[in-house]
């Protein structure tokens, strides 16, 4: 498939570079002198650039293309993680002043500030181009998908809106009902822009904006003290998401495994796909399939990778939930799809081969990989390989879990039933969904499903603080469900060699009460504290 250049804008945001507008543009551009944004926005060729530019902005390094990926995934019970990246989110012990944590934070905002740009100047300067309706489209969808990060993650956010200058460098915070209405604000506005049929390979169309406002209203009905009640906002996530789903644009691929089979890209199946080429030696790119994958291995033949590691928590009930003998084959193709498990061997001196999870020996960490993102051959720091981060089956599991909280019991159990009946036609009966009640237990069982379906696409993070079991959230269900994994529950493990380990089985016991509340949000990094003159340090999320 084509894969189109992203190239960097950079243009002043907050605090932490220059109020200087500064567009980075092909060489070309630079020596015709096209550092204003009259020049810029003079034709369609050099405003395509910018366009690209608020892309690469949200695909880098430190934004979807690794920090926030990484950062996101570790703080779940379904994950370990090390480095700067990733261990003190996947010991649940965020500090505000995590350099990582920071450089997302200004990464996003960078994003948001490059699609500002882009919006002002597509008005001011180049309202009557042919691309400029869908142009602005990209431009709102991204801004509400940066956004949406935002208030999801943080809460309450400084809400920006037009690109910073000296007189809107500081901003305070704005109400999270203020930032989701912003976020509809523009995400309808991209359901009228951009287009219905393909325009460009990998980029959106309306009906992913209409997606995404499913997503955003379903997490509304989780919140409180907003101006809707639950059930209108399930209403209106009912309403956008079967607008996509009744459009039939998309389908389920029939093979699982092709979703996720090098090469194989853009989709029928994906809705928003992240796209990625390795060259070069920038780290500004996708780092998904290093850090996802072990190294020297033949799913990631680079000298470093695997900071970010499966636990034990979701194959082991991949077996439990199917009603599967962890002496037996899984018939759930999935599993094999999802999960590096068992074993593997180095392909370089000394050819190792190396036990996993749930291959059991003394000392080991009970711990696994996604092989989603596996490249066998590409030996770039950069992926060069996609990252989806929405897909049709995606859609279809929140219309299962909206039908549900509607009370529309039957037609939740069909979503269910469509999503696993593409992976194996057996899975549906052997899981006796049909024999699940309504509410709270099909919730949960939802819940679960989405994590069967999904492990390792970055939905974790946002599915466990969303999804409610009784009184607690499913966050809090599944770290009990894991530490009692780690504490003889594992039927992998029955004489349970693997033991708590502060990387890879962090004790996550402590994660209670306060501790629990406070990992709900991240904290605000401690930079934008001291240098927002508008913030102060009652502004910091609760715990932190």
């Amino acid at each position: 498939m084509m894969k189109y250049k992203y190239i960097i804008t950079v243009t002043c945001l907050l605090f932490f570079t220059s109020c200087d507008t500064l567009l980075d543009v092909d060489d070309d551009l630079t020596d015709s002198g096209a550092l204003n944004s009259e020049l810029l926005f003079s034709n369609e060729e050099n405003i395509e650039q910018v366009v690209n530019g608020v892309y690469a902005k949200y695909a880098s390094e430190f934004y979807q293309g690794g920090n926030f990926y990484q950062m996101t995934s570790a703080n779940t019970p379904y994950f370990s993680s090390t480095g700067a990246k990733g261990l003190e989110f996947g010991q649940f012990n965020i500090s505000p002043s995590s350099k990582s944590l920071n450089d997302t934070w200004v990464e996003i905002y960078s994003c948001i500030d490059n699609a500002n740009n882009l919006i002002e100047n597509l008005n001011k300067l180049a309202p009557d181009f042919s691309t400029t309706t869908r142009n602005l489209g990209q431009a709102y969808f991204l801004r509400a998908l940066a956004y949406f990060d935002l208030v999801r993650v943080w809460g309450s956010v400084p809400l920006r809106l037009e690109t910073a200058n000296q007189e809107t460098l500081y901003l305070p915070k704005s109400s999270k009902e203020d930032v989701y209405n912003q976020i509809i604000s523009d995400l309808t506005s991209a359901t009228d822009a951009l287009p219905s049929e393909d325009y460009i390979v990998g980029r959106p169309l309306s009906y992913a904006a209409n997606g995404y406002l499913a997503k955003v209203y379903m997490k509304m009905a989780t919140e409180s003290g907003l101006s809707k009640t639950s059930q209108e906002y399930w209403d209106l996530a009912y309403q956008n998401a079967k607008l996509v789903y009744d459009a039939k644009k998309y389908n389920l691929l029939t093979n699982y495994g092709d979703l996720f089979e090098e090469g194989n890209e853009n989709t029928q199946e994906s809705i928003f796909e992240i796209q990625y080429f390795s060259s070069g030696t920038s780290t500004k790119s996708g780092q998904h399939s290093t850090i996802t994958s072990p190294q020297v291995s033949e799913y990631n033949s680079k000298t470093s990778g695997g900071q970010l590691r499966v636990n034990r928590l979701a194959l082991h009930d991949h077996y439990l939930d199917y009603k599967v003998s962890t002496k037996s084959s899984h018939p759930d193709p999935r599993v094999e799809k999802t999960y590096i498990s068992h074993g593997y061997t180095e392909i370089a001196s000394p050819f190792k081969d190396r036990k996993i999870y749930p291959a059991q020996f003394s000392g080991g960490f009970a711990i696994n990989f996604i092989k989603k993102f596996a490249e066998s051959s590409n030996s770039n720091i950069n992926s060069d390989k996609n990252r989806i981060v929405f897909r049709y089956a995606d859609l279809i599991l929140m219309l299962a879990e909206i039908e549900n909280e509607r009370n529309n019991i039957t037609a939740s159990k069909s979503y269910i039933k469509e999503v696993l009946d593409r992976a194996n036609t057996s899975l549906y009966t052997q899981a006796e969904i049909d024999a699940i009640a309504g509410g709270n237990d099909l919730r949960i069982r939802i819940g679960k499903e989405r994590a069967y379906e999904l492990l390792g696409e970055g939905h974790e993070w946002f599915d466990l603080r969303r999804i409610k079991n009784g009184a607690m959230t499913f966050l809090e269900s599944q770290i009990l469900r894991r530490q009692d994994l780690m504490t003889g529950a594992d039927l992998f493990d029955t004489k349970n060699k693997t033991k708590f380990h502060n990387v890879w089985n962090p004790d996550l016991s402590i994660v209670i009460g306060s501790q629990l509340i406070k990992n709900y949000y991240f904290p605000i990094p401690t930079n934008e504290i001291i240098g927002n003159n508008k913030l102060t340090n009652a502004d910091q999320n609760p715990g932190y």
